[in-house]
Order: structure tokens, then C-alpha cells, then sequence
């Protein structure tokens, strides 16, 4: 038997969207394993994840972005998955919740201590608040894995 019995895995274009799209997966995702005391935890933990990979990974340039923001359908399918793409793994085992965001780019994560002023930089501190313990490795193929786990009852 896997360690991780329960396993999901969706791949999202890199658009200021994919956070929103990542927590609605997440929570339909524990919400159908009956995880759901952890569910509000996960999907912050998956937001910040997977916003970090969206910008690590580069949008698009800022006249298709400024397209897509006003005119989602205006801009091709292609271009759209030439911005580049994200994934995201949910795995659990019992009391054990595993989140994994994969990105194309090979920087570690830059964790900031937060300056409480600016409107970012706070992504891995909140990882690190709600989570027992969460690290990174580098992704067969290239890119990399930022990965956190809870504790899901």
C-alpha cells in the first residue's frame, strides 16, 4: 500500500487566477476525502504556494496580461500556455496532509522575514505558521517542488 493512499494532482496555467482555481480543487478535494478540519488551513497553505509558483514561473507580458485581465477570451489558448503552467499535488495518508506546488523555475524559495508594511513577501512565513514543516527540492526534469505538511486529523 502507497504511503500516501489518497492522492490528487491538477496542473494550472500560470495566470493571476490559478491561486483561486488551486484552493476551489483543494477544498472540493478534502471536502471529498472527509478532511475537513484542516480544510480551511489547506487552502490558505495551497494559495500561498501557488502564488509564489505563478510568479516564479513568469506571466505573461504586460500587454497580453492586461488582455487577459479585461478579456479572458480574447487571448489565445496557445499564448496562454506559453505563459507556462503550475502544479499542485494533494496527497494524505491518515493524521497527514501533504501539498505540493511544482514551478518550471530552479531558485530556492526566497522566505522573507515580514516587514508588516509591504503588500507581499509574508507567503512562506504564513506556510510556515500553519504547518508542521515545509521545504523544497529540486524537480526531476527541472524546476522545483515547494512542499508543506499538516496535520489532518
Amino acid at each position: 500500500m502507497s504511503m500516501w493512499p489518497h492522492q490528487r494532482q491538477v496542473t494550472l496555467i500560470a495566470l493571476p487566477n490559478a491561486p483561486y482555481w488551486a484552493r476551489r480543487h483543494t477544498e472540493a478535494i478534502l471536502n471529498e476525502w472527509r478532511v475537513r478540519a484542516v480544510a480551511a488551513d489547506a487552502a490558505l497553505v495551497v494559495t500561498e504556494l501557488v502564488t509564489n509558483a505563478v510568479k516564479a514561473t513568469g506571466l505573461l507580458d504586460a500587454a497580453a496580461y492586461q488582455d487577459y485581465a479585461l478579456r479572458p477570451q480574447s487571448v489565445p489558448y496557445a499564448k496562454l500556455v506559453a505563459a507556462g503552467v503550475v502544479r499542485l499535488r494533494l496527497s494524505h495518508s491518515p493524521g497527514r496532509l501533504l501539498v505540493e506546488v511544482w514551478d518550471r523555475c530552479d531558485d530556492p524559495p526566497d522566505e522573507q522575514l515580514p516587514d508588516f508594511v509591504s503588500e507581499g513577501g509574508r507567503g512562506l512565513f504564513i506556510v510556515g505558521a500553519y504547518c508542521e514543516k515545509w521545504g523544497w527540492y529540486p524537480a526531476q526534469g527541472g524546476g522545483k517542488v515547494v512542499w508543506a505538511e499538516l496535520a489532518a486529523p
